[in-house]
């Protein structure tokens, strides 16, 4: 489940503008890594404003789909709907995805698997990604809520710094016994995601990472996980 302002609206609208910012290498990253496979449909798992999926339109003739928790998807005002340009927006949750089985050629998830179960969701991502289909994966990286205390103990301010050493705690906990925490107080809280974890889970369902894309970083791997053609 991901984090979302109160007015959707807002927050769609800064999305888009910030995503337009861009330069034209940072916006096509994701098309540009799926290259010249054949791609009919697209989905974004925690897809905010869609904006990842502008590419996608942009570049190819595939349906695109988005899916988060909030309410008011897919709602923007002015400029032109993305729902008019073969884009569509469901309300679900990543572990539990109302779409059969190898439906998608492209699943795109961009630091949303942090808030979600883990391994329900990419269980469902296994589900139903084609054989031979690309998994484009976002996640945190343990380094990446270091610096956010780090930023944080400036402020002097103790509910700021307490959230990433929330996170923290979780994710530590997540590593270590292989269970996530989600009830009460822990509920919707993030998790960094390692390599390890990531492969594990990978496996299992028939995937694998091939290489890293350009805008991994130190906080942030993103990776390109493509499905076997046998899974």
């Amino acid at each position: 489940m991901t984090t979302r302002p109160d007015n959707y609206k807002d927050y769609a609208q800064a999305s888009l503008a910030s995503f337009a910012q861009r330069d034209a290498a940072a916006r096509n990253v994701l098309v540009d890594a799926v290259g010249d496979r054949p791609v009919r449909r697209v989905l974004d798992v925690g897809c905010g404003a869609g904006q990842d999926l502008l590419p996608f339109l942009d570049e190819t003739m595939a349906l695109c789909v988005g899916i988060d928790v909030a309410s008011g998807l897919g709602q923007i005002e002015g400029g032109e709907p993305l729902s008019q340009r073969r884009a569509r927006f469901v309300r679900a949750t990543g572990e539990r995805m109302p779409f059969a089985n190898d439906s998608f050629d492209v699943v795109i998830c961009r630091v949303a698997l942090p808030y979600m179960d883990n391994k329900k969701t990419i269980a469902e991502v296994g589900r139903i990604l084609k054989p031979g289909g690309v998994f484009l994966l976002k996640t945190h990286r343990f380094r990446f809520y270091l610096e956010m205390i780090w930023s944080r103990s400036k402020t002097l301010n103790p509910k700021l710094i307490a959230y990433p050493l929330i996170c923290l705690a979780a994710g530590l906990w997540h590593e270590l016994t292989g269970r996530q925490l989600q009830r009460g107080f822990w509920h919707g809280k993030e998790i960094f995601q390692t390599r390890r974890f990531l492969e594990r889970e990978f496996r299992r369902q028939g995937l694998s990472i091939k290489k890293l894309l350009p805008d991994s970083n130190s906080l942030a791997q993103s990776q390109f996980v493509e499905k076997s053609l046998n899974a």
